[in-house]
């Protein structure tokens, strides 16, 4: 509930409309933003932002059960990152077939995002969250990979990769192997946070 009004860069602080202040040394400021036009078009189906509502975990919206959305449609507590609607996307396609074979949903969608954040000079760091779970110091995809919160050349490199596995594996359809929509737990260290 920090609604940013301004950045005082050589400060190292953040300043609400409000007059509360946060220090940083790092920013990564993203605006408010809104939803498709046609969903504010399409009577019943979007929010006053123009998401369309969801529960979190099935992404079913909860007036309209034949409906269903992910990524930047969807109106979730979440990041508006690739990786979510990535992993939003295993999950809905499970449940939709439940729902069009009139079983309960049973698959759970736990707000898992992963991103890395370019830092400049060849380093980046990369982050991995959910719903209940803040960002953790650590590694990724398990005890052995990369470093979590933690400005490296590997994370870097690890991005650069990712853009490569993105275009030639997962947007073809190709899963990665051991990474699947539920955030992983192994290989973080919450005593560190």
């Amino acid at each position: 509930e920090f609604t940013l009004g301004e950045v005082d860069g050589e400060g190292g602080r953040l300043v609400s409309y409000d007059g509360r202040e946060v220090p940083f040394d790092l920013a990564a400021v993203v605006p408010l933003h809104g939803g498709a036009e046609y969903v504010g078009r399409s009577e019943g189906l979007g929010d006053e932002l123009g998401f369309v509502p969801v529960d979190p975990h099935t992404l079913q919206h909860p007036q309209r059960p034949e409906v269903f959305a992910i990524g930047d449609a969807a109106g979730l507590p979440a990041s508006k990152a690739g990786s979510v609607a990535h992993f939003e996307g295993e999950v809905l396609v499970h449940n939709i077939g439940r729902f069009l074979a009139g079983q309960a949903l049973d698959a759970s969608f736990d707000g898992h995002t992963n991103c890395f954040v370019e830092t400049g000079f060849h380093k980046a760091l990369l982050i991995d969250f959910n719903y209940d779970t803040e960002p953790l110091p650590g590694h990724f995809p398990g005890p052995v990979g990369l470093p979590l919160l933690k400005e490296s050349h590997a994370a870097h490199l690890g991005k650069l990769a990712f853009e490569w596995l993105y275009w030639h594996s997962l947007l073809p359809g190709r899963e990665l192997p051991g990474i699947g929509s539920a955030m992983p737990e192994h290989g973080k260290h919450p005593a560190e946070a």
